[in-house]
Formats: C-alpha cells, sequence, structure tokens
C-alpha cells in the first residue's frame, strides 16, 4: 500500500506540479534579470527562460531582496527581439545558468541588480565567491547601515547605589 503514494509523488514531480509558481516580486525580478542580461553586448541573441531552479524572497525595511537561479536558452531571434513570442528555443542553442540578486523597493523599482549567466558547459565549474559577495551587496541595497545592531556594539554601565 505505501507504494501508490510514492508512484503518485513521483509521478506529480515529473509532471511539474510539485514544483510552485513564482510570487509576484520574484517574477518581476525575474523580468528585471531577463532585461540586464539582455542589455550586455557580448549577447547577440534571445534567450529565453527554460527553467527556474530556485526562486528566494527576503523581506527588508528598504525592500525585497529577491535571489533567483534559472537557466536559459538561445532561441532563433536578436537580442532586440528577446520579448516576442515567436521566438523559440533552438534546440542546439546555447545554455547559460544563471545566478539573480535583484532588490525591489515597495513601488517595484530597483534598488540592486546582479545578473550573472556564464555560459553552461560540460562539468566546469566557476568560482562563486564573487558572485556571493556581489549577491550580498545588492542584498544590502537601500539599507540604513546603522539599523543593525550587533553584539558588542553598546556598553552599558549599571551604577550600584552609594556610589
Amino acid at each position: 500500500m505505501w507504494q501508490l503514494p510514492i508512484l503518485l509523488a513521483l509521478w506529480l514531480g515529473s509532471v511539474g506540479m510539485g514544483r510552485a509558481e513564482l510570487t509576484g516580486v520574484q517574477h518581476r525580478a525575474l523580468q528585471v534579470a531577463l532585461e540586464e542580461f539582455h542589455k550586455h553586448p557580448p549577447v547577440q541573441w534571445a534567450f529565453q527562460k527554460t527553467s527556474v531552479d530556485s526562486a528566494v524572497d527576503t523581506p527588508f525595511p528598504a525592500g525585497t531582496f529577491v535571489r533567483l537561479e534559472f537557466k536559459l536558452q538561445q532561441t532563433n531571434c536578436r537580442k532586440k527581439d528577446w520579448k516576442k513570442p515567436e521566438c523559440k528555443v533552438k534546440p542546439a542553442g546555447r545554455k547559460r545558468k544563471c545566478l539573480a540578486c535583484i532588490k525591489l523597493d515597495s513601488e517595484d523599482k530597483v534598488l540592486g541588480r546582479m545578473v550573472h549567466c556564464p555560459i553552461q558547459t560540460q562539468g566546469r565549474r566557476e568560482p562563486q565567491e564573487h558572485q556571493e559577495t556581489q549577491c550580498s551587496r545588492v542584498e544590502r541595497a537601500g539599507e540604513d547601515p546603522h539599523s543593525y545592531y550587533f553584539p558588542g556594539q553598546f556598553a552599558f554601565l549599571k551604577v550600584l547605589p552609594g556610589s
């Protein structure tokens, strides 16, 4: 009897029902990331999102920080036409694995952004320390540096009675 729930879970995962949809702020951040990606001069062809591997948003006083990991694949269109629905993914087109860190304020204004989409190759891994540092900078964008209090930042003196 335990086999039926396992088979159901496997089937739901394979048809994509197990994946949650993007929230509104995550979808907006993805659009900002795609716009930023298509602005870069080395990019000549339009790319289309093929999957979102992870999407996490964190609220801050200045706005919402969104971290996205997604995959892109080259289409048959030039980069200026990347939003057109007739742009279809080329089966043998280049693939990219992206990390995007976007900070949006309450009016969806971009406070900070970092989009890194290296060409996806077999077995090659790029050092991610630099991207993580840039991502942390985006996360702190617009925040008041004095709004955080750390242990040991303040010292208090208790005066004893009769002193």
